[in-house]
């Protein structure tokens, strides 16, 4: 009796436990979250929502760092992807990276293969841009100004291959445009050139010009979502004016070196879940034109391959290849 007695409290001390021996702990080391671009951007503003999210959901420190260099960023990413499989490096995933670069390079430096998705964080729709002085109010009138003046309209984007580049070569493709690309390094300078009319138009994420859009200096033709943006009520999709295959959309997400074990993975990704449906990150991403997401390691994983597919296509038109 007195050893049932004792072996009865050991046992309710244990479920008592808030921490049972059973529970997935995070590992004990500053997790990094590596961003492939300059701080500032709309990819480190959500990465950085993630991270306090994630840093609040394990109870670890979670740091941000941004590594910008090499075309495509690809040193960065692959050196995530050869990092330890130990939870304690990240990869701030996007549209361009996984979408995108395995369908634009000859021979792609990674492959998404190489990653365990972890979780979306967010999704924003691209938005074509004109400076305010272009004489067009509509997306008709814009086609027509473009064929009018071939080549004296300047296309700007954040770089070759970037989302916001292949919209441009697919404008020209189901148009039959023809017009000068002006690749920048990210979406700062791009619309610094656009608001003093170097450039006259571009692709861009919402946060990028709607302060710019308020004050009257650009003007938005067409968003390439399914749906209107809350923030932009009266601009309307292409798929609403006849352009069909222009809602693939920038998304941003989470993933891990492909080797990580699957209950670190699944850790992080509740942990992002959980901190995704926060009220307040769905209002500061809904103020940059940004939906919040969350979701788990096998939803990521399938729609990070639908998007991939999505833009093999759009690449294939735009002609675009990268060696």
């Amino acid at each position: 009796m007195k050893q049932s007695g004792i072996w009865l409290a050991m046992m309710l001390a244990v479920s008592a436990s808030p921490h049972p021996a059973s529970a997935v702990e995070a590992p004990n080391c500053t997790i990094k979250v590596v961003v492939t671009g300059p701080a500032g951007g709309t990819p480190d503003l959500i990465a950085r929502i993630g991270a306090e999210k994630l840093r609040v959901g394990i109870d670890r420190n979670v740091v941000v760092e941004n590594k910008v260099g090499g075309l495509g960023a690809a040193p960065s990413i692959v050196e995530v992807r050869n990092a330890a499989a130990d939870g304690c490096t990240l990869l701030a995933a996007n549209a361009s990276i996984f979408s995108i670069a395995p369908s634009l390079y000859k021979t792609p430096p990674y492959d998404p293969k190489d990653f365990a998705p972890v979780s979306l964080l967010a999704i924003s729709p691209n938005v074509l841009v004109i400076n305010a002085s272009v004489p067009a109010k509509t997306l008709d009138e814009f086609v027509t100004l473009l064929r009018k003046d071939s080549g004296k309209l300047n296309f700007g984007s954040g770089g070759v291959g970037t989302p916001m580049h292949l919209y441009g070569a697919l404008l020209q493709t189901k148009f039959g445009l023809v017009f000068p690309h002006v690749p920048y390094r990210g979406s700062a300078p791009v619309m610094t050139d656009l608001i003093s009319n170097q450039v006259q138009f571009v692709f861009e994420q919402i946060p990028s010009f709607i302060a710019h859009q308020k004050s009257g200096a650009v003007r938005a033709l067409a968003v390439a979502n399914a749906t209107r943006s809350p923030l932009l009520p009266d601009v309307p999709t292409f798929a609403e004016l006849g352009v069909s295959g222009a809602d693939a959309v920038s998304w941003f997400g989470l993933v891990a070196p492909s080797r990580t074990p699957p209950e670190i993975i699944e850790l992080y990704s509740k942990a992002l879940r959980d901190g995704m449906k926060d009220p307040q990150v769905r209002d500061r991403l809904a103020q940059v034109g940004a939906e919040a997401a969350g979701t788990t390691p096998a939803e990521t994983a399938a729609y990070l391959e639908g998007q991939r597919q999505k833009w093999v296509p759009l690449v294939a038109a735009s002609g675009v290849k990268v060696d």
